[in-house]
């Protein structure tokens, strides 16, 4: 009865092993990802090439950099995609909470400010992107275009293409104007309003709407353009140093070193640093 029940015993924690080895394996080969509705669709691409050969589950949402980074902070993604650099605010967080956080550089981004194609303006200086979204000028007959007003399109406050396009074009108080939440739902509403202006990453341009250019720099020589295109920012995964181990590193690994994901990332439209 004693050696039936040691036994019984031996076979019960050699199953709870294997089960919770299954577990950890299992937990291993997923990596959560959140953040920028910038890089998403470009890292779902890579997700999917990286995906079948590794047999790893990848999720990924888009809640904004700013989201993407509180996850991380409270622990619910491995990798964080950012269109901003990291907020001190975010540095003083992580340290408290004892996360470290690593960067790592993939590119660089521009963001155009976009109307309508029917809006007669094409070309629109600094200042006046400045004067725009601060609430100075307020109608586009003041740029040559109709008598109509302005309706400046923003960004909520999880976006990291706002917190960049807030700290070059205007300050942190907006006059009103319509609050978006990505780059695909300003796309649509430009495209839908003659009088709208909003501001998108330079990878979401399209057919249905029109990109101003800033201060007279060449659209067309994109080159030039992104050599002197006044709006620009750095795009980053971040992760915590901590956990940067197993499949998240290799996945980091991939995402910057593999040929065809660096020829995707420039077909997304965006540029190498």
């Amino acid at each position: 009865m004693n050696k039936t029940i040691g036994f019984l015993s031996i076979g019960l924690v050699i199953s709870l092993f294997f089960l919770f080895s299954a577990c950890a394996e299992k937990n291993e080969k997923t990596i959560r990802i959140s953040g920028s509705t910038t890089i998403e669709p470009f890292m779902k691409k890579v997700a999917a090439r990286y995906e079948r050969p590794k047999e790893t589950t990848i999720t990924i949402t888009a809640p904004g950099s700013i989201g993407g980074m509180n996850a991380l902070l409270e622990g619910a993604c491995d990798i964080v995609m950012s269109s901003s650099d990291l907020l001190p605010s975010y540095q003083l967080s992580a340290k408290n909470k004892g996360i470290k956080i690593k960067s790592f550089l993939l590119g660089v981004d521009l963001i155009v400010p976009i109307v309508n194609p029917k809006n007669r303006v094409s070309n629109i200086s600094l200042d006046q992107l400045k004067d725009i979204y601060g609430g100075k000028i307020r109608n586009w007959s003041e740029l040559g275009g109709e008598n109509a007003l302005i309706e400046a399109v923003h960004r909520n406050n999880n976006s990291g293409t706002a917190a960049v396009w807030n700290r070059i074009i205007t300050p942190e108080t907006h006059p009103a104007g319509k609050t978006l939440v990505s780059n695909s739902s300003v796309l649509a509403y430009i495209a839908a309003d003659e009088n709208a202006m909003g501001y998108i990453s330079h990878a979401f341009i399209n057919s249905e709407i029109k990109p101003l250019t800033v201060d007279g720099v060449d659209i067309g020589n994109k080159e030039n353009w992104h050599k002197n295109h006044p709006i620009k920012r750095s795009l980053f995964l971040y992760v915590d140093e901590n956990q940067f181990t197993g499949s998240v590193k290799t996945f980091i690994i991939f995402t910057l070193m593999d040929k065809e994901v660096k020829k995707l990332f420039r077909e997304s439209g965006f540029f190498s640093s």
